[in-house]
């Protein structure tokens, strides 16, 4: 049986709760009205970017941005949620001074797409490319200002391709991204019982070897070019799986029959986003460079050295077969610090004495927090 003091409490809350809409409503306006000067600003901003030559997308004045807002983070509004917001924020920014365009690896809903997206903004234009050379050619032809290349992954190491790259186009690295990887179980189909096969990507299969062996059993897995593609087929038959993003769901309107099925949940990529211009220097940055090596005894020695004189930190180093000579290797190496800086200055040139061939392959921000 109601009460009389039942209702009362209802009422009280059902007033409460109008009282607490209407201040909402009032905050959003608030917001949206800043957020209209903000754009009128923005626009102003532009204008003379455009009269001094300058170009619309700044990744050093966006990372400062993005630090200093995230350092003022409180209990109801944490790190990751201010990121996202202000993307968006920034991204529409950008819209009304200078639309850009953006080369992605594709199909739509891949994860460098996803990438893009967490960095850029929904407000950006984006173009997908068939192949990680064709990122790099959209850029270099002036078709796209900026693109976003996978260079390496915490459990299955660096994307080869993107590193060859570095050395057949002059572009520049302008900022770096890490996306946390999660997979995700798709299907058009409400439960396990209805799914017969499933399409996949390769990488993920080993990445998640443990969820598949416990709940897959007999069924195919049949391998596919992205886990974008492998959405979209499952997408077309209502009898079939994909493993992929949230993203990919999203786009291509799967259930998630099973979320974040990664054997190891701290599975990141990094990603790199290729321009023809350096970024400005923010104090906290990394400078990546390309270079070759005669064979003498204590080269590779005597051209990172200089480095550790000037106690510069190498964070990567790696090699590559140079494909012009057999049996030869070009080296990639990730330094903290920025070509601006005297110490990285003087030890890139001292270091380019002992290289055949080297390649500043560009300075810019830290990638900073992990994106989910």
């Amino acid at each position: 049986m109601v009460t009389h003091q039942d209702q009362k409490s209802s009422g009280n809350g059902q007033e409460r709760l109008l009282i607490l809409r209407e201040k909402i409503n009032g905050i959003d306006a608030q917001l949206l009205d800043l957020l209209s000067k903000r754009q009128e600003i923005a626009t102003e901003v532009g204008n003379i970017k455009n009269d001094l030559g300058i170009g619309i997308f700044n990744m050093a004045r966006e990372a400062e941005v993005f630090r200093r807002l995230t350092s003022q983070s409180r209990q109801h509004l944490n790190k990751e949620a201010i990121r996202h917001i202000f993307s968006e924020i920034i991204s529409a920014a950008r819209s009304v001074q200078q639309p850009i365009q953006v080369a992605y690896l594709g199909p739509a809903a891949t994860f460098s797409h996803q990438a893009a997206i967490n960095l850029f903004g929904h407000s950006t234009s984006f173009i997908s490319a068939e192949t990680i050379e064709d990122v790099f050619s959209l850029v270099e032809k002036g078709v796209c200002q900026q693109g976003v290349v996978p260079i390496e992954n915490s459990y299955e190491g660096s994307v080869n391709t993107t590193m060859d790259l570095f050395f057949k186009y002059d572009l520049k690295i302008c900022a770096e991204v890490y996306l946390r990887i999660r997979h995700h179980f798709l299907s058009k189909a409400n439960q396990m019982n209805d799914i017969k096969h499933i399409y996949s990507h390769p990488m993920p299969i080993p990445q998640c070897r443990t969820w598949l062996k416990a709940n897959i059993q007999e069924r195919p897995i049949i391998k596919v070019d992205s886990t974008a593609l492998a959405a979209k087929m499952a997408s077309e038959d209502d009898k079939s799986a994909a493993i992929g993003s949230r993203l990919a769901g999203l786009t291509y309107g799967l259930n998630m029959i099973a979320e974040n099925i990664e054997d190891q949940p701290d599975n990141v990529t990094r990603f790199l986003v290729i321009s023809k211009y350096c970024a400005e220097k923010t104090n906290k940055d990394k400078t990546s460079l390309l270079f070759f090596l005669n064979h003498k005894p204590g080269a590779l020695f005597n051209s990172i050295e200089p480095f550790s004189r000037r106690n510069i930190n190498m964070t990567r180093i790696e090699s590559r077969p140079f494909k012009i000579k057999s049996w030869e290797y070009l080296f990639f190496v990730d330094i903290e610090g920025h070509s601006d800086d005297d110490n990285v200055s003087q030890a890139v040139k001292e270091m380019a004495e002992h290289c055949a061939i080297m390649k500043e392959l560009g300075s810019y921000p830290e990638g900073g927090m992990v994106w989910d």
